[in-house]
C-alpha cells in the first residue's frame, strides 16, 4: 500500500467520508493509488485527519472517496512545511500540486508528529538549528575526536561517583584526576595543586557527596560549592564546574567551559539576552533547560545521527565546540536580518534550474544559456497559464498522463522568470555546478527542434555537493521565500 498527501476544502468532509475532486489532466499524480490506500487530508492551513481510499472513480472529472481512520488535533501546514525530512516536498513549494506520494520515512515522520502533535510547534520554533545542524553533519567525525580516550574518562567517573568509593577515598585517589580530566586550569601550576593537599581528604569526599547527592537543586548546589567558603574547594572556579558536572553528570549535562557557554548564547537568544543576570549554578542549570527545550537532541538524532557509543551529551558538547569555533557572535539574534538581506537583495528572485541533458554540460557554460525544449507546445507566451499548457501537450500529445513537473516549470521559465534573477545550476548528481544572473527575455528559437532560452552571465562556476539538502523533482524551482536554503547556497558559493 502506498501514503499520500492530499490537499484540499475542509468543506468535502461529511460524516465519515471525504469527496475529493481532481481534474482529468491531474491524472498523471495518482495513476499507483489504490484502494486501500493510506492518506493525510488537509486543507489550506491544517492536517486534519488520515484517510483510506474507499473508489476512483473517471468521467469527465476524478473522484476520490475517502473514509476518515482517524481525527485529532489539526496540525498547521506552517509547522509541518519547517520539519526536517518534509520541508522539501513539492507539495508544499508548488501551490499547483494538490496530491504528492509519500515514501516510508516520510511517512513515518509525519505519523510520529500526528501521534505527538504537541511537539511541532516547539521544533519549528528552533528550526534554524536543522541548518547548523546540517552543516556540521558533513564534518562531524572530524569534531568527534578520540573516542577511546573520551570512553576512558567516563568509565574512571562511572566509578568515581559512586558512594561507597567517594566515602573511602584517599589522596592518592583524588591525583588520578590529573589522568582523567582536562578541566583543572586553575591560577597555580597544575603539579602543585594535585602535589599539594589543600584541606583534610575528609573535605574533598564530603565535597563530591555533597556535589552527588546533595539535597538541595543542581543550582544550588553548584553556586554553593562555587561562593560558600566552607564548601568550596580550592582550585574549582566556573570553567571546572562546567566540565565537572558533565563528567559527574553525563545523560543529564552538556560540557559547560566557557566555549559551550558562549555557542549556547549563539544559539540562542534567551541565553544571551539573560546572560548577565546569573551566577554559574543558574546559568549551567537554564542553558542546559534551553538545550533540552529546543529538541536539540531529537534534531541531531535526526540530521547526524549517532557517531559514539559514548552519552549523547558528549556529540552535543562536540556540536557546540563547532558552533564556537564557526558561527558569528549572536547568530540567532540576527538570523532574521540575514536571510532577510538575500530575499530583498536587487528585489530579484533566486532559482534552482537542473541541466537537463549531462552531455551538453560543457557547452551549456560556454554559450551562456539556460535552455528549455517546449517540444511541440511552441511558443510558451502564447499561453496564459500552466492549466492552458496542460491542456494543449493532452490535446497534441493525445496524452492520458501529462508531464506536470516540466511543463509547470516552462511555464515559469517564460512568464516568471525575470532578467536581473540569480539562477544555482545543478547537475543529475545533485550538486550545484554554477551560479548565473538571468540577461535576458524568455526567447523562442527560429530553428526547428531547438529549445527556448534565456541567456546568462556567469557569476561562479565549480562544484558543490549539497545532497540531501534542499532538491525538488521539478527542473526549475524558485527558492527565493526558502531563506535559510538559500543563505546556505550563498554562503557554500565563495565570492571571487
Amino acid at each position: 500500500m502506498s501514503t499520500w498527501i492530499l490537499r484540499g476544502e475542509s468543506k468535502n468532509i461529511q460524516s465519515n467520508t471525504i469527496s475529493y475532486h481532481l481534474d482529468m489532466y491531474e491524472l498523471v499524480h495518482i495513476t499507483k493509488m489504490k484502494e486501500g490506500d493510506k492518506v493525510y487530508f488537509c486543507d489550506h492551513s491544517d492536517f486534519i485527519c488520515i484517510c483510506k481510499v474507499k473508489t476512483i472513480t473517471m468521467y469527465n472529472h476524478i473522484i476520490i472517496t475517502l473514509e476518515i481512520v482517524e481525527q485529532g488535533e489539526p496540525i498547521p501546514l506552517r509547522y509541518v512545511r519547517k520539519l526536517w525530512g518534509l520541508k522539501n516536498l513539492d507539495i508544499f513549494k508548488i501551490e499547483d500540486i494538490k496530491v504528492l506520494a509519500l515514501e516510508k520515512d516520510e511517512d513515518d515522520i509525519l505519523h510520529s508528529y500526528w501521534k505527538v502533535p504537541g511537539t511541532v510547534e516547539g521544533l519549528v520554533k528552533y528550526d534554524y538549528l536543522d541548518i547548523h545542524l546540517f552543516l556540521y553533519s558533513r564534518v562531524a567525525e572530524v569534531w568527534i575526536g578520540d573516542i577511546e580516550e573520551q570512553r576512558s574518562r567516563y568509565q574512571f567517573f562511572h566509578a568515581f561517583r559512586k558512594e561507597e568509593y567517594l566515602s573511602i577515598m584517599n589522596w592518592e585517589d583524588f591525583q588520578n584526576f590529573k589522568e582523567h580530566t582536562s578541566f583543572l586550569q586553575t591560577t597555580m601550576p597544575m603539579e602543585r595543586f594535585f602535589s599539594d593537599q589543600k584541606a583534610p581528604i575528609e573535605r574533598y569526599r564530603q565535597y563530591f557527596i555533597d556535589f552527588l547527592f546533595g539535597e538541595d537543586s543542581i543550582d544550588k548546589r553548584l553556586d554553593g560549592f562555587y561562593k560558600d567558603p566552607v564548601r568550596r574547594l580550592i582550585g574549582f572556579g566556573n570553567k571546572e564546574l562546567g566540565e565537572l558536572i558533565h563528567y559527574l553528570f553525563p545523560n543529564f549535562f552538556c560540557r559547560f567551559t566557557n566555549k559551550e557557554l558562549m555557542a549556547v548564547e549563539r544559539l540562542f537568544k534567551d541565553a544571551s539576552s539573560l546572560k548577565s543576570t546569573y551566577t554559574i549554578g543558574t546559568k549551567i542549570y537554564h542553558y542546559q533547560k534551553l538545550i533540552n527545550e529546543s529538541y536539540l537532541i531529537s534534531k541531531y538524532l535526526n540530521i547526524v545521527g549517532r557517531k559514539t557509543d559514548l552519552p549523547i551529551y558528549y556529540e552535543i558538547n562536540c556540536f557546540l565546540q563547532y558552533v564556537y569555533d564557526t558561527l558569528p557572535e549572536y547568530v540567532n539574534e540576527n538570523v532574521e536580518e540575514e536571510n532577510e538581506k538575500y530575499e530583498m537583495k536587487e528585489n530579484k528572485k533566486y532559482w534552482i534550474y537542473t541541466i537537463q541533458n549531462e552531455r551538453d554540460a560543457n557547452s551549456f557554460f560556454e554559450e551562456g544559456m539556460l535552455t528549455f525544449h517546449h517540444g511541440k507546445l511552441g511558443n510558451i507566451r502564447n499561453y496564459s497559464s500552466r492549466k492552458e499548457i496542460w491542456n494543449s501537450y493532452r490535446q497534441i500529445y493525445r496524452a492520458t498522463k501529462i508531464p506536470y513537473l516540466e511543463t509547470s516549470a516552462l511555464y515559469q521559465f517564460c512568464h516568471e522568470m525575470e532578467e536581473g534573477d540569480y539562477v544555482f545550476v545543478k547537475n543529475e548528481k545533485e550538486q550545484i555546478v554554477g551560479l548565473g544572473r538571468v540577461c535576458s527575455p524568455y526567447m523562442f528559437p527560429k530553428f526547428p527542434n531547438s529549445p527556448s532560452f534565456r541567456k546568462v552571465e556567469w557569476i561562479r562556476t565549480g562544484n558543490w555537493t549539497v545532497n540531501g539538502m534542499l532538491f525538488s523533482r521539478k527542473p526549475l524551482v524558485n527558492i527565493t521565500a526558502n531563506q535559510i536554503s538559500l543563505s546556505y547556497l550563498l554562503d557554500i558559493i565563495p565570492e571571487r
